[in-house]
């Protein structure tokens, strides 16, 4: 089991301070197959599934599907750079990393760099030398059909993805991004399906003479209706497609002002809420799928939910964990983790928490 579809923002409070959410939508059940919370400390030297040895620079917090501990989906380490991967329908990898290029496998790619790597800048180095290499599965090496993004304490992104067939586990690295990502297609196409949503969008284009646009993470997208498209019409996409889940979260992303309205401890509620959209149900229903066939009928349909919602908070280096159909949050701070051994933590999964009964004034 693979990583399926999944939505990730980053938001800044009006304080200027980032955080960053992410939805882990994958079929199956994650809790019975193995997924945890797993805490590393500094200087712990971890085998990884190539054979290669790692010894961690930073201390790192994160979660995996499985029972491996250096499978991570995503994370946060001691110098509060956090991060994740997400399936990409269109991503490549190599059986062997090519002379001069580290090989990683694709499912490890985020312990490697958290455990080495400081801020977005030094991740978008490091890339320019790793080569993706694919993932074993029971008996066979299958294609790494992820990508990342990353985000450290600056609030600077950068997203890295392998999606070119002629260069297989290469990355490109895009350090100019909308702070938020999805799934297929790789990130250029997808902004330009978000440039033709705008420039068809009654609602972004009404009573404007100049071309509709939005800026997030400091990056401007404007309207273009000549654009490559996925999107089916101009109106708000309701699907769980993962081309309309990046139109819906950019969207409403820009329409909250990526968080700057809000102090940072309204930013937990303002971004679970922001995510309700963009989170898939318990169902296999034809909204999720990955293209059209020639008569514009949704085809590829995954049978994937969105299993936990997540927020990492940069500066205190801290996780709050929601699994699925559960109300409280799990909170545990890299601080309070072991400087000594590896510990998994217990993730709450009673279906309520964290609610207050109101009494009657006297």
């Amino acid at each position: 089991m693979f990583v399926s579809d999944c939505t990730a923002v980053k938001l800044t409070s009006n304080a200027g301070k980032p955080y960053w959410f992410r939805t882990c939508d994958i079929g199956g059940n994650i809790w019975e197959e193995g997924s945890h919370m797993v805490s590393v400390p500094k200087g712990k030297r971890l085998d990884l599934s190539g054979g290669e040895k790692l010894t961690l620079k930073h201390a790192l917090l994160g979660v995996t599907y499985s029972p491996l501990d250096t499978w991570l989906l995503d994370g946060i380490n001691d110098a509060g750079l956090t991060g994740g991967l997400l399936a990409l329908y269109d991503g490549t990898s190599a059986p062997t990393a090519q002379p001069g290029y580290l090989g990683i496998m694709g499912m490890e790619l985020v312990t490697w760099l958290l455990g080495n790597c400081v801020s977005t800048a030094e991740v978008a180095k490091a890339a320019e030398k790793i080569q993706i290499l694919d993932v074993p599965a029971e008996w066979e090496m299958v294609p790494a059909n992820v990508h990342y993004m990353f985000v450290d304490r600056s609030g600077k992104c950068v997203i890295l993805e392998a999606a070119d067939p002629e260069r297989p586990g290469m990355l490109t690295v895009y350090e100019e991004n909308l702070g938020l990502m999805t799934n297929s297609p790789p990130y250029p196409k997808q902004l330009d399906n978000l440039r033709w949503f705008l420039a068809n969008s009654p609602e972004l284009t009404w009573g404007k003479e100049e071309p509709c646009s939005i800026t997030l993470n400091g990056m401007t997208v404007t309207a273009d209706c000549g654009a490559e498209h996925c999107c089916m019409g101009g109106i708000f996409p309701a699907s769980y497609a993962s081309y309309d889940r990046f139109v819906r979260m950019a969207v409403m992303s820009f329409l909250n002002r990526e968080g700057k309205d809000f102090p940072d401890d309204r930013i937990l509620p303002l971004g679970s809420g922001l995510m309700c959209p963009v989170m898939e149900p318990y169902s296999q229903g034809i909204f999720h799928y990955t293209a059209f066939d020639k008569e514009n009928g949704p085809i590829r349909s995954l049978p994937s939910y969105t299993q936990y919602l997540v927020m990492y908070d940069l500066g205190e280096r801290a996780i709050y964990m929601r699994p699925c159909g559960v109300s409280v949050w799990t909170k545990l701070t890299l601080e309070r983790c072991s400087k000594e051994s590896i510990e998994h933590h217990e993730i709450c999964r009673y279906p309520q928490g964290g609610v207050v009964e109101m009494r009657r004034r006297s």
